[in-house]
């Protein structure tokens, strides 16, 4: 009778029987039963901890109806840093709600991307050329800097013309050592800085050919590739007489190490992209350029070279063609000859000795290769 006298006080009360370290409930919430002076961070209940001694009471932690701070006591704890609100929170009055400042999250701070080094590296020799006040462009004496090192020989001077070698001791008396590499933020490659500056150079001062011919712009950057690409097939030619399939198996992909890999495919599209921006533009900067490229840019490169320099597949085997037979530039032909001999051997047969049904197949298979790259890049 008594146990049955004491539940029925309880559900009374609104409250439940428990010993200390016990969850207690009580109309104003949850919370467990422990000495008031160890309620510490929320406020107290009577008579939900009866089995324990009376300084034992429900210790109950609660946020304020609008999530705003802590239900607290206030007659027995303070709010440091911050104030008190009423009406916010259950209780007697002296439960009241602290509320304090919120510290606002810390601005965040972009992941730095791979290529960021050599976007700081141009912007720097941007500001060395304008600040060096030569007779060249700002933008053509970066690109000249990129390439000195390695395409600044007698074959290079008399190709596109010499490097101005006061510049260049103007940039090492800076202090700024020249940077090999950079990853590609697209295919993940190590892309050859000298070479994108040499062939973006030669685009830049040569600009384009007219109609299917080629010119010394393209030797400096697709067009070499494709003569000593073409020494390599006519090294392998006994393992795959077909140029056109030897194309679609070999050229501008990340699998085989020829002379004309993808990587190389990357470097000639961007400089002839950005270099004929640059051409079109001379006040525009080349970091800002160089930096659209590698901040998303990228997604088009592909597009905007193959159809920007060779228009469609059938124009693009009339290019190609030109590209590999003599025309009436005689540096060019000396150059063609020595790429050819240099990736094919001394006796290799040269283009011109390809027969009709040779050539278009060859042709054709670079055309499909470069488009095929395209529609790759499109149906991602």
């Amino acid at each position: 009778m008594l146990l049955q006298y004491l539940g029925a006080t309880s559900l009374l009360l609104g409250v439940t029987i428990a010993s200390i370290g016990d969850v207690c409930r009580a109309p104003q919430g949850s919370g467990t039963c422990k000495s008031e002076s160890s309620c510490t961070t929320g406020f107290t209940v009577t008579n939900a901890c009866p089995n324990d001694p009376a300084s034992v009471k429900c210790c109950i932690q609660a946020s304020c109806k609008d999530n705003s701070g802590t239900c607290l006591d206030k007659s027995r704890l303070s709010c440091p840093g911050g104030s008190w609100k009423t009406n916010l929170c259950p209780g007697g009055n002296n439960v009241q709600c602290c509320q304090k400042p919120t510290t606002p999250n810390p601005p965040v701070t972009p992941a730095p991307k791979p290529a960021d080094p050599f976007i700081t590296y141009l912007r720097r020799l941007h500001a060395l050329a304008t600040e060096y006040r030569g007779d060249r462009p700002p933008n053509q004496l970066v690109m000249e800097w990129l390439r000195h090192s390695e395409y600044n020989g007698v074959e290079w001077k008399a190709l596109i013309g010499g490097v101005d070698d006061d510049f260049t001791k103007f940039v090492e008396k800076a202090g700024v050592a020249p940077i090999a590499t950079f990853k590609d933020p697209e295919y993940g490659l190590d892309i050859k800085i000298s070479h994108l500056g040499a062939c973006m150079n030669g685009v830049f001062l040569k600009g384009p050919a007219s109609g299917t011919d080629t010119n010394r712009a393209d030797v400096t950057g697709w067009g070499g590739d494709w003569m000593t690409f073409y020494g390599e097939w006519r090294r392998d030619s006994d393992k795959q007489p077909k140029g056109g399939q030897y194309c679609r198996d070999h050229m501008c992909n990340t699998r085989d190490d020829t002379t004309f890999k993808m990587r190389d495919l990357v470097e000639d599209a961007d400089c002839y992209n950005v270099g004929m921006r640059l051409r079109a533009n001379p006040s525009l900067n080349i970091a800002d350029e160089m930096e659209k490229v590698l901040a998303g840019g990228y997604k088009t490169r592909m597009k905007a070279f193959v159809e920007g320099r060779f228009k469609d597949p059938a124009n693009t085997q009339a290019i190609a063609k030109s590209m590999l037979l003599p025309g009436n530039d005689v540096i060019v032909n000396a150059g063609r000859i020595r790429l050819v001999q240099q990736a094919g051997g001394f006796f290799v047969k040269l283009p011109l000795w390809l027969s009709d049904e040779d050539m278009d197949d060859l042709t054709k298979g670079f055309a499909d290769r470069l488009f095929g790259i395209v529609r790759e890049k499109a149906a991602k």
